[in-house]
């Protein structure tokens, strides 16, 4: 296995819409919930690729973990659509 890391910066500059200070409290939870679920979806890709790479070398056992990892990631994701949803519904309620 190569000693490759993967970096990444958990702030992302975007150069449309209005910036954060101009957002609600509510608008920029959304915003902050929307960014994880797709930071744990290219987290748990990462996962399942590497399953495949290490599968590849006879470990079951760990390509299997690294499989279920992907799915709780995944689970984590759908907990955090969740929470969106129920934001936006009370806040059309409001």
């Amino acid at each position: 296995m190569s000693d490759q890391h993967h970096h990444h910066h958990h702030e992302h500059a975007h150069a449309q819409g209005p910036v954060d200070g101009e957002l609600t409290e509510t608008q920029r939870l959304l915003k902050r919930l929307h960014h994880w679920i797709h930071h744990n979806d290219d987290h748990a890709a990462n996962y399942i690729e590497w399953a495949g790479k290490i599968e590849a070398m006879g470990l079951i056992a760990a390509a299997e973990r690294l499989r279920t990892a992907a799915e709780l990631t995944h689970a984590v994701s759908r907990e955090f659509e969740a929470a969106a949803v129920a934001i936006q519904q009370d806040e059309e309620t409001d």
